[in-house]
């Protein structure tokens, strides 16, 4: 069974690396540990409570990046353009969760303006 918690931390945090990001913050090496954490943790939590973990984890900031709640932006920006930055972004860390982890080669994920 699928914690939901753990899900949610995930999730959670992924987001809120975004925001990050879209404040202009350099968030490349955040993403990659808390990717490989989340793989790792992932890994650990699927042989205690059952498969499916990391996947579930992936479906869930495919969900978020969906949202368009202008919670997610700050006053006074571009709020089209930052929740498009936003869902590529997301969409980015979907694809990274999905794929089999990359050796030591650097992946970019940073947030086009």
């Amino acid at each position: 069974m699928i914690e939901e918690g753990f899900v949610r931390m995930y999730a959670h945090d992924f987001a809120a690396l975004a925001a990050r990001a879209e404040g202009g913050s350099d968030v490349e090496a955040l993403v990659r540990k808390r990717i490989d954490e989340a793989r790792s943790h992932a890994a650990l939590m699927d042989a205690r409570k059952g498969e499916g973990h990391l996947p579930a984890v992936a479906d869930r900031v495919a969900h978020e990046a969906e949202r368009e709640d202008v919670r997610f932006v700050r006053a006074g920006q571009d709020v089209p353009g930052a929740l498009a930055r936003r869902k590529e972004f997301l969409l980015q860390i979907v694809d990274l969760l999905r794929s089999p982890p990359v050796a030591a080669g650097r992946v970019s994920i940073a947030v086009r303006g």
